[in-house]
């Protein structure tokens, strides 16, 4: 007896909502460079030299540039093929480079591996989200994308630094970071095949949306500031200078801005709510806020009790969004802004010693706050504009890293200089960390003055060309 409709549906949008909530992170949770916490543990497995191991931290760090690249271009290939097939490949790619990482003994291995995983990651982002936007009628699935995305950036440190404990009081498992929670992947990988499985049974195909070549040609501009980025994230780490690097960070965060800011106001890529710029504050304000802090709380040994409750909190606060109007979209926008501010102001008051329970009220207000204003734009967005501004999050991500890192190498130099010991180190951390949170909140404000303006009231041109189907699946025939 063939399977009811209602009851098939039902079925579809469960898969639909568990491999968005599994494939996300598993993308997200790769991204983080931690390898100078188990430096000593790969230097004697491995061998390496003084120079190589500068090299392993370098490998290491290949997955966020490599997902840089390869973002804007999935995310134009995804307007024309199934969301399930394209993820179903990103996934495969993932995982057969976690795989082999437990192979991985040399360091041109190691960039292989990592350069794998980001590019695995970069095509099951877009893909995710052009799951969660196939019908247009259904937001609660683009909702789930937003929370998840949001506690995922949030978490991915955190978590990647807890997958190296081990059993023993001394011991490190340095090959953690290679593959991190694999078996996230394998159960989005499992959802992604059962859902082409009940997708080619239901005798349904995906209907291309036909975008115009303005709209591809506009999804494939971030590709330009991502390869700066991904450039960047490779020669600095060959000794240039801090001032250097923040120069350049500067330039490149304004330069995403900017594009921001125009694809916002376009016909093609713009959206009612300001969705490219309220991505780009996310990925400015979420795992380079969280990363350095759980380095600096616990480092290996994070308490992860308040980042796991600051990534629920994006996921409550992101649920509801689906059901708001235009009016309180807007201000669901402006008031995660506010709410990020408080976090903001709340983690200038912490010092090196906050305990997990003085993070709570700073980490859960981030997390509230972006993912309330993550998902109030997306919920007012179609699938091309909502692309693009996906493929500005993550080069916010990494101009973010390209500020505090910097920031914390020279404070850290000059107390080595002055002869200073550990806990001088500390407190230099700490001070570069809050220089970057000033900076932080400076860019927020900037964001969120920007965000009112592009999502103020106004007729707004229509794109030319069909409408627009967001890869529904129809019967076929």
């Amino acid at each position: 007896m063939p399977t009811p409709p209602e009851k098939r549906d039902a079925t579809g949008f469960a898969v639909r909502l568990v491999v968005i909530a599994t494939a996300v992170p598993a993308a997200v949770v790769t991204l983080p460079d931690t390898a100078s916490y188990v430096m000593p543990q790969a230097v004697r497995d491995l061998g390496l030299s003084g120079g190589e191991a500068a090299g392993f931290v370098r490998a290491c760090g290949l997955a966020l540039p490599a997902l840089l690249l390869v973002t804007p271009a999935a995310a134009a290939v995804v307007r024309r093929v199934p969301a399930w097939l394209l993820l179903f490949a990103g996934l495969a790619v993932l995982l057969a480079a976690q795989a082999l990482s437990v192979h991985a003994t040399s360091i041109a291995l190691i960039g292989a591996v990592r350069v794998a995983e980001g590019a695995g990651g970069g095509v099951v982002l877009p893909a995710t989200l052009a799951l969660a936007r196939e019908r247009r009628e259904c937001r609660a699935a683009p909702a789930v994308w937003a929370g998840t995305l949001v506690a995922s950036l949030l978490l991915a440190t955190p978590l990647t630094l807890a997958a190296t404990a081990a059993p023993e009081p001394d011991g490190v498992e340095w090959r953690a970071i290679l593959r991190p929670y694999w078996w996230l992947g394998a159960i989005a990988l499992v959802g992604a095949a059962l859902l082409g499985l009940l997708r080619t049974r239901s005798g349904r195909r995906h209907v291309a949306s036909s975008p115009s070549r303005g709209e591809r040609v506009q999804l494939l501009l971030p590709a330009v500031p991502a390869a700066g980025f991904a450039f960047l994230a490779v020669v600095t780490t060959y000794d240039w200078s801090p001032g250097a690097q923040l120069l350049l960070a500067a330039c490149g965060i304004a330069g995403l801005l900017g594009l921001a800011v125009v694809g916002s106001c376009d016909a093609v890529t713009g959206s009612p709510l300001g969705y490219a710029v309220v991505m780009l504050a996310a990925g400015l304000l979420t795992m380079p806020v969280t990363g350095p802090l759980a380095g600096l709380v616990g480092g290996r040994a994070v308490p992860l009790t308040a980042f796991a409750a600051g990534a629920a909190g994006a996921l409550v606060a992101a649920l509801p969004t689906g059901v708001l109007g235009r009016g309180a979209g807007r201000g669901a926008v402006l008031c995660g802004y506010g709410l990020v501010i408080v976090a903001i102001f709340l983690l200038l008051t912490m010092g090196a010693t906050a305990d997990q329970w003085t993070l709570l009220a700073p980490l859960c207000a981030l997390g509230a706050g972006t993912g309330l204003a993550v998902g109030a734009a997306l919920g007012h967005t179609d699938l091309g504009p909502a692309l693009f501004g996906l493929s500005l999050c993550f080069p916010a991500v990494l101009g973010g890293h390209l500020v505090v890192g910097p920031l914390q190498v020279a404070k850290v130099g000059a107390v080595t200089k002055a002869g200073g010991g550990p806990m001088a180190a500390l407190y230099a951390l700490t001070a570069a960390y809050r220089l970057w949170l000033v900076a932080a909140g400076v860019l927020l404000v900037v964001l969120a003055a920007v965000t009112a303006w592009v999502s103020r009231s106004r007729p707004r041109p229509s794109a030319a060309g069909p409408a627009e189907s967001d890869g529904a699946a129809l019967p076929a025939g």
